[in-house]
């Protein structure tokens, strides 16, 4: 008859202080997750932050929202020789720290495809807001984007016209933001 081997003292201090170390490792991280997650700890309904008369009267032909991860979509429908009204919102639930380093990153002016140098804050738009365009080019319309950070919240409008109209362009996609900053709720 064999009797089991005894761990020596020494390995059973070491396992336990292991599974201490280990417990309390995660049950901080969990702690320090639930501090910086923000107000926000669910997706909204994308296509519900932007109300239907704003819609309406940015595209009045639209055929409704198309909502995928993360973002939702309303267009107008194609119209042979004139470019595609469309009004775009993307949502990035993060931390509080990634969403004001992403804010920041964008704010940069780096990101290719918009303007430098027509960059403007939007004070009152959730904790920290600017608008952008994209420079028309031949085949694109003028697209102004609006991004704001509420929280952990970070989203982004873009709203494209079918024409050259850059005030319309702005004044739209403020329009549209000021409904989801209205519209979320933590």
């Amino acid at each position: 008859m064999t009797t089991p081997t005894k761990l020596p003292r020494r390995g059973l201090i070491a396992a336990v202080l292991l599974i201490v170390i280990v417990s309390a490792s995660v049950t901080s991280w969990r702690w320090w997750e639930r501090r910086q997650a923000g107000d926000f700890t669910r997706d909204p309904h994308f296509c519900g932050l932007v109300d239907p008369e704003t819609i309406h009267r940015l595209l009045p032909t639209s055929y409704g929202g198309r909502e995928d991860v993360g973002s939702c979509t309303w267009a107008a429908p194609r119209e042979k020789g004139v470019y595609r009204a469309n009004l775009h919102l993307r949502a990035s639930r993060l931390t509080v720290d990634l969403a004001r380093d992403n804010y920041r990153e964008q704010r940069s002016g780096d990101e290719r495809g918009w303007e430098k140098d027509t960059q403007e804050d939007l004070p009152g738009l959730g904790e920290e807001a600017f608008l952008r365009f994209q420079p028309p080019t031949p085949g694109k319309n003028i697209t102004a984007q609006v991004v704001f950070r509420r929280s952990n919240m970070l989203i982004t409008i873009a709203y494209a016209r079918s024409d050259d109209d850059r005030q319309a362009a702005r004044a739209g996609a403020i329009d549209a933001a000021r409904d989801a900053v209205a519209q979320l709720r933590p």
